[in-house]
């Protein structure tokens, strides 16, 4: 005699529940196997669909923006000792010293740069020079160097050290032509 609905969902129902654990470990050992390639695909996906995800990813906060604020503030209360020992060591670590000696020249200085990888071919410029551009004078401490620009156009010339960064009064040459 042929199951009804009722018996055929109830039965589905068991036997997904049933091997559950089975499929778990059969989708683990797959993963496994398969790593490159799945991650290949993944790759090749988030490519695909960059604009597609982006959009999802805005939709979803959108949708749940107080959930993940709420859920945010919650685990920064609940890591705030973790959180400052986080903070402390990055503020430590050569990223965080060139990001704010780069947000300083952009945003103090009004500095502009065409790219981030302009920025940062000046910020290492600015690490690697030991001598004033102009006078070449050697100098002392990090507090010496600074990175000269144009008061007119603000693009970047050069690392001067900080009595020819006060002389200077003079527009770059894109100003002058």
């Amino acid at each position: 005699m042929p199951m009804t609905k009722e018996e055929k969902k109830a039965y589905d129902k068991k036997y997904y529940i049933e091997n559950k654990e089975k499929r778990k470990k059969q989708n683990k050992e797959y993963s496994e196997a398969n790593k490159e390639i799945l991650k290949q695909n993944q790759k090749k996906y988030h490519i695909e669909n960059k604009d597609k995800l982006k959009q999802n990813q805005k939709q979803y906060y959108i949708d749940n923006k107080e959930k993940i604020i709420e859920r945010t503030n919650k685990y920064n209360e609940a890591n705030k000792e973790k959180i400052k020992e986080k903070r402390k060591e990055y503020i430590k670590t050569e990223i965080c010293k060139k990001n704010n000696t780069i947000s300083s020249w952009i945003y103090t200085h009004k500095i502009k740069f065409v790219d981030r990888n302009e920025a940062e071919f000046y910020y290492n410029s600015y690490i690697n020079t030991h001598r004033c551009t102009w006078c070449d004078k050697m100098f002392k401490d990090s507090k010496e160097r600074n990175l000269d620009h144009c008061h007119i156009c603000s693009l970047p010339r050069a690392i001067i050290c900080r009595s020819c960064n006060k002389q200077d009064l003079v527009p770059c040459v894109n100003c002058l032509l």
